[in-house]
């Protein structure tokens, strides 16, 4: 059986990920609340706070030891985030793209909508520090940069097709498709702590079915008969699977197999199986043809990122910047 490990999602990261694509608007704050002033627009302290935690829950969520020296690292890169998004939408203002409020309410309304009630959706607001008019001008900000890189960098930018290849010929281990088997099977479920009685009479029965298989009866009429799961519904088939998509058991038992051999009784955490193998891909590398396409859409992607590093950081060096240390006491 496939290994499947469900996830719960935190809806208030949705918010999270909405707000820390580019700095807030900060043409109101003071200077003695303001940790920078870009071109005369400053940065509050408080927007500079809720990055560096976005920073230091991000960093420790990959493994990485957050201590004094990294958090000074950090507090540096998330006040370079917010000064470089916010040099980014001053030229996406020049350039002239503006969002219609209409595109606004549309980003604000799919971000409510991932939660039940409006009284979820406040609360998610409140927990992350941020009002509903900050949510919207965020979303104009990131969407004014967005339309600026979709745009003016983006088409600015393009991809050979030898830079394509070389990219293909360069990195083998991308483009290589391991070993797939095509199987189908009938379950019939025995729980791990069954007792003895049990777990003997569902053996009787899989012997009972795996007899009937060799005798000619057809093994997937079988399966949409006897199968105690829900690919019984297709006769017992799993599609194609490569070998760690499956318990141990199975697998081994699967890729021993020759297309239209029938497996022994095979016993796994789910219960107890007969396999039947359909068909096999060998390992294979992935012709250039077939994936051209996504490593075009990758190189692209990664220049318009080299691209847009490199705006932001011409803008710095032709606009006024001045950074305000913390307040003493």
């Amino acid at each position: 059986m496939k290994n499947r490990a469900p996830g719960k999602i935190v809806l208030s990261v949705l918010i999270l990920a909405a707000v820390s694509a580019v700095a807030l608007y900060a043409g109101g704050a003071k200077q003695s609340s303001a940790v920078a002033s870009v071109n005369g627009v400053l940065i509050p302290k408080a927007y500079l706070e809720r990055e560096i935690r976005r920073f230091e829950q991000q960093a420790r969520s990959q493994g990485q030891n957050v201590g004094e020296t990294r958090k000074q690292e950090l507090n540096r890169q998330a006040l370079d985030t917010l000064i470089d998004m916010e040099l980014l939408y001053q030229e996406s203002q020049k350039r002239g793209f503006q969002v219609s409020e209409e595109r606004i309410r549309e980003q604000v309304d799919n971000l409510r909508s991932q939660f039940d009630d409006e009284e979820g959706f406040s609360e998610a607001l409140e927990q992350i520090g941020i009002t509903r008019e900050e949510l919207s001008l965020e979303f104009t900000r990131q969407l004014a940069i967005q339309d600026m890189i979709d745009g003016d960098i983006g088409p600015s930018v393009g991809v050979t097709e030898q830079e394509s290849k070389g990219f293909y010929e360069g990195n083998p281990d991308y483009f290589f498709a391991p070993e797939q088997v095509r199987a189908r099977h009938i379950l019939i479920q025995v729980s791990p702590d069954a007792g003895e009685e049990e777990k003997s009479a569902a053996r009787t029965r899989m012997q009972d079915l795996r007899d009937r298989i060799a005798a000619g009866e057809d093994f997937g009429e079988l399966a949409s008969q006897y199968s105690e799961d829900g690919s019984g519904a297709y006769g017992g088939d799993l599609g194609y699977f490569q070998r760690e998509q499956m318990v141990k058991p199975f697998a081994d038992a699967a890729f021993s197999l020759k297309i239209g051999q029938l497996s022994e009784i095979v016993a796994t955490e789910y219960g107890l199986h007969l396999i039947e193998v359909t068909d096999r891909k060998e390992q294979s590398v992935v012709p250039f043809e077939q994936v051209q396409a996504q490593i075009v859409e990758y190189l692209h992607r990664e220049k318009v990122m080299v691209a847009i590093e490199d705006l932001a950081a011409q803008l710095r060096n032709q606009a006024q910047i001045e950074e305000y240390p913390p307040a003493e006491g």
